[in-house]
């Protein structure tokens, strides 16, 4: 432990941010191959915003836990909030 913050986590960094990166992949490839999958610019925005948001909070608040209970309950409300969200925004709520 260095100055309070420990240096690892369960979800190594790699892994976290590029399940990030493919998931926002995902809709541009598709896009490509089907026209059921329109996203504008905004779409990616909000997007890439929750989702980085999301990775970054949870990277942040694991460095400073050695509770492996608590990281895994920060990213399961972390997951949950971001889902919501994301249906929330699939059906024009947001």
């Amino acid at each position: 432990m260095v100055h309070g913050i420990h240096k690892r986590s369960n979800v190594p960094s790699y892994i976290l941010w590029t399940t990030v990166a493919a998931l926002l992949l995902a809709p541009l490839i598709a896009m490509r191959f089907t026209s059921e999958v329109a996203w504008t610019p905004f779409d990616f925005a909000v997007a890439g915003a929750l989702l980085i948001g999301a990775a970054a909070i949870y990277e942040w608040a694991s460095r400073r836990t050695a509770s492996a209970r608590h990281r895994i309950l920060l990213g399961a409300g972390l997951a949950a909030a971001v889902l919501v969200i994301w249906a929330e925004g699939a059906v024009g709520i947001f």
